[in-house]
């Protein structure tokens, strides 16, 4: 009788999560539907009130409209290169930093990793002026390279990857260290290799920041590089009118690739996440 009603208990929680997890989901999920109702809808039809798609002709003409004249897929393009430099130099840069500091003890360790901590309290807003005249200063104004930079650093992602390291044994940096191997041999082959989820997380993180980030590329790009978030705020401008449903259909090509992104990657994340909050 005991187990029966263990087994019973068992089963109402699991169906009381799943029923959680389900409105959870329709509720997030609600506002994209009805984005691509009316990206796919009549020209007569009431944007306020359409909840189905009832035209997907005129959706098919929006969503070309949006690719061909609104210049999505040039934009797309842009903003995967710069995401793409971002991430690369992320990856070196903030794995070799969580390196050190998991591993090494070197002059003022603790003040650089707490100003390193305090550092991602900071918004880009207080030092954008003089990362401006910076990159205009070096000539890398309006190029990828010029945009990505400031996301090379970043103080979160070397937190996450602290918390990988933090469970491994010295002994088997002690033990390549008898055998001969090198500062960078052992980074290479031992270390990197152990902090493959933290990679990922770190790198979906980064690309989500990258991806939707505006005030800078605002800053930095003309006419030679169109970043995607300053794309979609230009059809927003009052002085350039686009149809509503064009609009529309331009935020749900946006919206793709970090969707994408982030379905085949979340499980990493969601462990990459907890692991951090447990162990900070």
């Amino acid at each position: 009788m005991g187990v029966a009603n263990m087994k019973n208990k068992k089963f109402g929680e699991k169906f009381v999560l799943i029923l959680l997890a389900s409105v959870w989901a329709v509720i997030c999920l609600f506002p994209i539907w009805v984005l691509f109702s009316v990206s796919f809808s009549s020209d007569s039809s009431n944007m306020t009130k359409t909840y189905l798609p009832n035209s997907f002709s005129n959706g098919i003409e929006n969503f070309s409209f949006a690719i061909n004249t609104v210049d999505i897929l040039t934009a797309t393009w842009d903003t995967m290169l710069f995401s793409l430099i971002a991430i690369v130099g992320m990856l070196i840069i903030c794995s070799l930093a969580a390196y050190e500091f998991a591993f090494f003890e070197f002059p003022l360790k603790k003040m650089f990793f707490g100003i390193l901590l305090a550092s991602m309290m900071l918004p880009m807003i207080l030092y954008v002026i003089p990362l401006y005249r910076f990159i205009f200063g070096i000539g890398l104004a309006d190029t990828h390279l010029g945009v990505a930079l400031p996301f090379l650093i970043s103080p979160l992602s070397v937190f996450i990857l602290m918390q990988f390291l933090e469970d491994l044994p010295t002994e088997f940096i002690d033990s390549a260290k008898v055998d001969g191997a090198g500062h960078f041999r052992i980074f290479f082959s031992i270390i990197l290799p152990l902090l493959r989820n933290g990679l990922i997380t770190a790198t979906v993180l980064l690309f989500l920041k990258v991806w939707g980030t505006f005030l800078w590329p605002s800053l930095v790009t003309a006419d030679k590089i169109q970043a995607m978030s300053v794309t979609i705020a230009n059809l927003l401008s009052p002085q350039f009118y686009v149809d509503p449903r064009v609009k529309i259909a331009s935020m749900l090509l946006a919206l793709l690739p970090p969707l994408i992104v982030y379905i085949f990657f979340q499980k990493y994340v969601i462990r990459g996440i907890t692991m951090s909050g447990i162990k900070g």
